[in-house]
């Protein structure tokens, strides 16, 4: 993996009426349709991704210079698709890098959309500083007549130096929306409006450099990734009709340490899956347990899981991959499987 840039600091306009900060943003790229670029303005779906460097995605926007002290920063650039744990590992030490220095008051990141909402989710279960990381993306290329990206940093950057922004860890802005990284979800493949919190719905809603929060803050607990750090793997099962033990076997052989059961309805395992999966505590793989796709928290201890005694996680309402980030975490970090059923329990507390 090719190292991060060195961090450069953008000037701040000259201009009389410029707005100075007394903190800076880090604005860190990593790629994505937010950096794409296409043969033509008019072609909002056929490009090439993560083709700019953040650079040019800020030259886009001079006003921000008038704005804010950016400090800039390409830590990688891909398509988000390609991304790995190794590139959030990567990105976390990044972050908190830039957090560290007094002057910075937040980082905003910009991000391809395929895997924003996984990065965001890793960033705010491990960054420990309670400075603002704000994500963004784009559901157009940089290039396009149409783009979205600039307001979407615009707005990502109103964010991040917001004072009721501290202590809310990551979030991600999109649409004007600001949501927060454990319960956004993209659910649409093309539309700007891709980006929702579900029942739950968002944190806030920001236009015009100025913005509304819906409810308070609440922060999860951060783990402390060690350094250097090994995230182990985590695979994901999804439950279907038919559905048998063939891949759940394939992932223990393959060396899983724990496995993410998507499962229907309340978490439902069809007939042909549910030995294996019970049978994965006494093989000392962990299983955690969540629905398929949809909203809400599925029941502890079913008829059909006795999680108390096989030592399953369960985690209300979180999604099954980011669960499965949740459990990579936990493992690297030295949690056991009650230690870690704890800390995910205090992912809804008030």
């Amino acid at each position: 993996m090719k190292l991060p840039r060195p961090i450069r600091t953008l000037p701040l306009s000259s201009r009389p009426d410029a707005m100075h900060k007394d903190l800076g943003i880090a604005l860190i790229g990593t790629g994505g349709t937010i950096a794409g670029r296409a043969s033509d303005a008019t072609t909002a779906s056929h490009y090439r991704p993560a083709s700019l460097g953040v650079d040019a995605i800020l030259a886009s926007i001079p006003e921000l210079a008038t704005r804010y002290r950016i400090e800039v920063q390409q830590a990688f650039q891909l398509g988000s698709y390609d991304l790995t744990p190794e590139h959030w590992l990567s990105l976390l030490r990044t972050v908190e890098q830039a957090l560290a220095d007094p002057g910075i008051g937040a980082a905003l990141i910009t991000h391809g959309t395929d895997t924003l909402e996984e990065t965001a989710a890793f960033l705010h279960l491990s960054v420990q500083s309670p400075k603002p990381v704000i994500v963004v993306g784009a559901m157009r290329p940089a290039s396009a007549y149409s783009a979205d990206g600039p307001a979407n940093v615009i707005d990502g950057c109103t964010v991040a130096l917001h004072p009721g922004a501290v202590g809310r860890g990551t979030m991600v802005v999109m649409n004007g929306r600001i949501h927060s990284a454990l319960l956004v979800t993209k659910r649409h493949v093309s539309s700007t409006e891709a980006f929702d919190s579900g029942f739950e719905g968002a944190l806030g809603e920001v236009a015009d450099q100025s913005l509304r929060w819906f409810r308070p803050a609440h922060r999860v607990r951060p783990l402390k990734v060690p350094d250097p750090c090994e995230l182990p793997r985590v695979d994901l099962v999804p439950a279907y009709a038919g559905s048998d033990e063939v891949a759940i076997e394939a992932f223990v052989r393959a060396g899983a340490k724990a496995i993410v059961h998507a499962g229907l309805g309340n978490g439902n395992a069809p007939t042909g899956s549910r030995a294996a999966l019970q049978s994965l505590a006494r093989r000392g793989v962990w299983l955690g347990r969540c629905s398929r796709w949809i909203p809400g928290g599925i029941t502890r201890n079913s008829s059909m899981f006795d999680d108390d005694q096989l030592g399953n996680l369960t985690a209300r309402g979180l999604a099954a991959h980011k669960l499965r980030i949740a459990m990579m975490l936990a493992i690297a970090c030295g949690l056991d499987r009650a230690g870690c059923q704890q800390w995910l329990d205090e992912f809804w507390e008030p």
